[in-house]
């Protein structure tokens, strides 16, 4: 697949999967009770342009708050925006399997419902995939989350994509754009990663030799979650498939991350004690305390020494 030569830049050239009824571009946006922000997504995306032809696909997944009815609303006023209802499997990962099912586009790209896209997302997107067969971009990480926030997380590189430990490039699952064909060669996300879904799919990636193409105009605000509860909930998971992933690059000749990656996080948790006073401050110890935790729990299950 690596090196495979794509569509030359210019007028768009029709294909014979679009002469089918198919369209070059499918916008995925995989949907589990997000009433409260797939609006602000969906605006984002109905009003941008693009010279190729594109759809926006709402896959609603088992949702039970209004986002079917909400989703519904849109498709009835922008032709360009359809819903489907998707019942197959658990967890994000399933859900944007079940979405790529779905799609009728040559190429994909896929966004999450509780985030927005930059004004300029489809055309970058929609244009990168035309000569790469994977493409991410920036996430922007100031706009929807406070500053204390940002500062427990990092701010991601705005001219690369961020890296598992320099091993290999990772897209996040919320800005992904892959074309059709390299998506089914290599199997969409693993439904049994629970998290890290997006690492593990970018680790495969890399072994089956497709390279990544970074698009600075395809920058997508990125929502962090911020209840101290669901904080600790969410890097539990996050750093149980940690291990996962580093065991994975390492059985896939990809190299071997660092052992004790971690040990500044370790130091963090204590001198962070006093802030347990504060809101703000158990949100922040939360997630870093259950990152750390789930690394810890992650090393035994997966027989792996990662801290």
């Amino acid at each position: 697949m690596a090196g495979a030569p794509g569509p030359p830049p210019g007028p768009r050239v029709v294909t014979d999967e679009q002469r089918r009824g198919e369209v070059e571009l499918s916008v995925l946006v995989p949907a589990h009770d997000a009433a409260a922000t797939l609006a602000a997504q969906l605006d984002a995306l109905v009003g941008q342009d693009w010279t190729g032809s594109w759809e926006i696909v709402v896959a609603d997944h088992r949702s039970t708050d209004g986002t079917a009815a909400l989703a519904r609303e849109y498709a009835a006023r922008h032709p360009r925006v359809r819903v489907e209802t998707v019942t197959a499997g658990r967890g994000a990962a399933a859900a944007r399997n079940a979405a790529a099912r779905c799609a009728r586009g040559v190429n994909l790209a896929m966004v999450d419902a509780d985030d927005i896209v930059g004004p300029r997302w489809v055309a970058a997107m929609g244009d990168a995939l035309r000569d790469h067969e994977c493409v991410t971009g920036p996430l922007e990480v100031r706009r929807l989350n406070p500053a204390w926030l940002v500062a427990t997380r990092g701010v991601p590189s705005s001219t690369a994509p961020m890296t598992f430990h320099g091993l290999f490039p990772t897209i996040a699952a919320g800005n992904l754009g892959i074309r059709a064909s390299v998506w089914r060669a290599v199997g969409g996300f693993d439904e049994a990663v629970v998290a890290q879904e997006d690492a593990e799919l970018s680790l495969r990636l890399r072994a089956a030799g497709v390279a990544v193409h970074f698009a600075p105009d395809a920058l997508v605000h990125y929502r962090y979650r911020h209840e101290p509860r669901v904080l600790f909930r969410q890097g539990l998971l996050y750093g149980t498939y940690r291990p996962l992933v580093a065991r994975r690059a390492r059985a896939a000749g990809l190299g071997r991350a660092p052992r004790f990656a971690g040990w500044r996080s370790w130091v963090v948790l204590v001198v962070w004690l006093p802030r347990l006073a504060t809101r703000t401050g158990r949100a922040a110890w939360s997630w870093v305390a259950g990152v750390r935790l789930g690394t810890l729990r992650g090393s035994v299950r997966y027989r792996t020494w990662y801290l």
